[in-house]
């Protein structure tokens, strides 16, 4: 998100994609980027059907554009949207890709193959996905960053952008690790399996692991919180980052094959569902340049806070 010069936003006629230009928007005037605007006709429909509401579209969104001085470029090609919006990608390199989230409730909300959960689960560069129901009073002005931490590789390049961030402006960044387990303690009955004595090590052990997930060539950087939860990963990310009052939550996105995301999906495809704050999903293979795998890590200084969370209960 540092140094943004070009920015890729698609729309349709809907308020979630209304919502996605406005933050696209927002961004293009924080950084003095230009727009490059995308809409795709659904190839079951004839190309001509709807034009005269698409030039009235193409001319509101310009009007937003000039009134705030940004570059304002509109593409419109007819096949479908995912498919448009990767190849668009592609050739024009944005430095991201905004979409909206058409976010579900109920059952249907893990419904897979949304447009968003397909141009994350294949882009190059990183995407921010805007949730429909975003208020945008400060819209891209990301004072407190989450950034969810696996304890792989695959999280590099998200902790990568979330220090990016901090790094113009942010007060602080939290990183945020769940392990398996009851999100609400173990029950007694199961203590003489040695479940509850498993869950702790398996805290303290992660709590250890986020205090080296920062690069140990980074120069001083805002307050670095680390919470480790306990359940559901999606639902505990989601949660914590809504509580803790988090503007974006940064979490990275494995290279995984067709069949493996049609079965299992990642759990930035599942927040997309779920989150109430804009999701930036960075790829795993868009780390940056010169950096090696094994970059040695330093621990967080001293007098930076640390906190895990059991349940619902901060500990420091």
């Amino acid at each position: 998100m540092a140094h943004l010069s070009r920015i890729l936003v698609a729309v349709d006629f809907s308020n979630p994609s209304r919502r996605a230009f406005d933050y696209a928007l927002a961004l293009a005037t924080r950084h003095a980027a230009g727009l490059v605007v995308i809409q795709a006709v659904p190839s079951d429909e004839p190309f001509n059907l709807g034009g005269s509401e698409r030039q009235a579209l193409k001319a509101t969104l310009r009007q937003s554009a000039d009134e705030a001085s940004v570059g304002f470029e509109y593409r419109v090609q007819h096949g479908d949207a995912a498919e448009i919006i990767l190849l668009h990608a592609h050739v024009v390199r944005p430095d991201v890709i905004v979409v909206g989230s058409h976010q579900r409730r109920g059952p249907g909300r893990w419904h897979f193959g949304s447009v968003s959960e397909r141009v994350v689960a294949k882009a190059t560069v990183p995407v921010l996905v805007v949730p429909a129901g975003l208020r945008l009073a400060a819209a891209g002005a990301f004072r407190h960053v989450a950034v969810a931490v696996d304890l792989t590789t695959v999280s590099d390049a998200a902790v990568e952008r979330a220090l990016d961030l901090a790094s113009e402006g942010a007060d602080r960044v939290t990183l945020l690790h769940a392990v398996p387990g009851f999100s609400s303690g173990v029950p007694r009955n199961l203590y003489r399996f040695g479940i509850a004595d498993y869950q702790s090590q398996l805290v303290r052990d992660a709590r250890r692991a986020l205090q080296l997930a920062v690069p140990a060539t980074r120069p001083s950087t805002p307050a670095i919180h680390t919470r480790v939860l306990r359940g559901d990963t999606t639902t505990e990310l989601s949660r914590v980052a809504r509580t803790i009052g988090a503007d974006l939550l940064v979490v990275g996105v494995p290279r995984r094959g067709k069949v493996a995301n049609a079965l299992f999906g990642t759990t930035a495809a599942r927040l997309l569902k779920v989150t109430e704050i804009p999701v930036l999903a960075v790829p795993a293979a868009s780390r940056r340049s010169g950096r090696e795998q094994d970059v040695p890590r330093r621990r967080l200084a001293a007098s930076q806070p640390e906190s895990f969370e059991v349940g619902t209960a901060t500990v420091s």
